[in-house]
């Protein structure tokens, strides 16, 4: 489901990608727990569909829960962090917010 989602992300389907992300984070969490790198980065790959949708406040929660996951299991050193931080920098931008 995952790389559904991923192709319908690049293709612009952006609601039907939601759709699939929130199900395959559904199997992710009772599968693997909530902190775990893979459901972090469903949680990244979401926050870039709600910026491309414009729903910045969901894009924004969705990199929040992203890089939380990852700062408690990889620590603030790895570059998935970064990946997280540079996401809310972006959607940060996009609303105007550049002193932050």
């Amino acid at each position: 489901i995952w790389g559904i989602a991923l192709v319908e992300e690049l293709q612009g389907k952006f609601a039907e990608a939601l759709a699939k992300y929130n199900q395959v984070l559904e199997i992710q969490v009772k599968a693997l727990g909530h902190d775990h790198v893979d459901v972090a980065a469903t949680y990244n790959n979401m926050g870039i569909v709600h910026k491309a949708l414009g729903d910045y406040i969901k894009a924004l929660e969705c990199y929040q829960k992203s890089l939380e996951i990852k700062l408690k299991v990889l620590g603030h050193d790895h570059v998935d962090v970064a990946k997280s931080i540079w996401g809310i920098a972006l959607v940060e931008r996009a609303q105007g917010k550049f002193a932050e």
